[in-house]
């Protein structure tokens, strides 16, 4: 059993890794690409949205078959989809082709993540918050690693490619070794209709919606704060907001298997309200560096939600329904730098102090609903 663990951790790790590795990598060559065929960096930018998108499609397809032929397979073929597609994507000719190969890229990346969440659950019998949080703040690891290879490799195409080479390689090693958690006589076909079953409906919902809000809360720190630090002149601040970001996911995943998921999200929320607040009205630069930590930290809620989603749910139905919840945050989040930027077209940190506020209160709202249906409904059952 020591050995199924360790394999499985060993499956979850580094197949994350590296799916954070293949989807930042693009970031590091906006520029180059956009030089490169001649057109406006916005329509380069297009690939985030895109990107997104491909992974709300193929997080739900792959995240239902994960839950019929087993999590191993389906972890194999989403590292196959994803780091093929930025190998593809490294030979592309047109604007058009880069794309689909970004669509796909997201595709395998979101399926593989939320698949990795089902083999958490089922993985270890505590600690999962913990666990789940170091997982996911791999983000800022694979972002670090992309960082390093870029300073070797500085040709975008040459980039894409041996990143792809290297997650392909690596990411089928680590996964074959993965226990399949989901057992032979569990495989049968779920209607994925039960996730609005009167028991799982409302987990469903405000899931849902306290998703949508932690990707709008996560991703414009991720892809626009970067550029906000850039015109205040504190480039310097990058690395330890960084820094700062990985570890607020473990203390949050931590924190959330101590004093519970719903509480910790409450504080967590609250923090990024208030500092989002106050960054719409923030004008000195070190206050607003301030606040973006604040706001980084806030940001670690993130880190357990996909442990969260999956514990709600039989493990029949697990990836399915874990997927599903993460598919309407993922369409939304892959236009989350728009939004932001439209909205601080004049000041970025206005924007993203609108969309942090408006982030953590719609995510503050639906878990106090939840404490309240939960409550409601174990009064009901007893």
């Amino acid at each position: 059993m020591k050995t199924d663990k360790i394999n499985n951790m060993i499956g979850i790790l580094i197949p994350f890794t590296l799916s954070a590795y293949v989807v930042f990598s693009i970031s590091m060559v906006l520029t180059q690409i956009s030089n490169y065929f001649d057109v406006p960096l916005y329509i380069i930018s297009l690939t985030f949205p895109i990107d997104f998108i491909g992974g709300a499609i193929g997080g739900f397809i792959l995240g239902r078959y994960a839950d019929k032929i087993g999590r191993k397979k389906i972890t194999i073929l989403s590292i196959i989809i994803f780091s093929l597609s930025l190998i593809f994507s490294s030979f592309t000719s047109s604007i058009a082709e880069l794309f689909i190969s970004w669509f796909f890229v997201g595709f395998g990346v979101n399926a593989e993540n939320g698949v990795a969440y089902s083999l958490i659950v089922e993985t270890l019998g505590s600690y999962t918050g913990s666990f789940g949080g170091l997982v996911q703040g791999l983000y800022y690891v694979g972002f670090g690693l992309d960082v390093v290879t870029y300073s070797f490799v500085k040709y975008w195409r040459l980039l894409f490619l041996i990143i792809g080479t290297a997650s392909l390689v690596f990411g089928i090693m680590s996964s074959i070794i993965i226990i399949e958690t989901l057992k032979i006589y569990q495989r049968k076909p779920s209607n994925i209709s039960r996730i609005f079953e009167s028991k799982y409906r409302y987990k469903t919902i405000l899931l849902s919606l306290i998703v949508m809000g932690a990707f709008l809360l996560s991703v414009p720190l991720l892809s626009i704060a970067p550029t906000l630090i850039e015109k205040i002149n504190m480039t310097s601040n990058i690395g330890l907001l960084s820094i700062i970001g990985f570890f607020s996911y473990w203390l949050a995943g931590f924190l959330s298997d101590k004093v519970g998921r719903v509480k910790t999200t409450l504080i967590f929320s609250a923090l990024g309200l208030i500092s989002g607040l106050l960054l719409i009205l923030a004008k000195n630069p070190y206050f607003i560096i301030i606040l973006l930590a604040l706001l980084y930290i806030s940001s670690g809620l993130f880190s357990y939600d996909g442990i969260w989603v999956s514990e709600n749910y039989p493990i029949d139905l697990r990836a399915t329904a874990s997927n599903f919840v993460f598919m309407f945050g993922r369409f939304i989040g892959g236009f989350a730098p728009e939004i932001t930027s439209v909205v601080g077209m004049l000041n970025l940190s206005f924007g993203i102090g609108i969309v942090s506020f408006f982030a953590s209160v719609l995510i503050l709202t639906a878990s106090i609903i939840f404490i309240l249906v939960d409550k409601k409904s174990s009064i009901n059952n007893t």
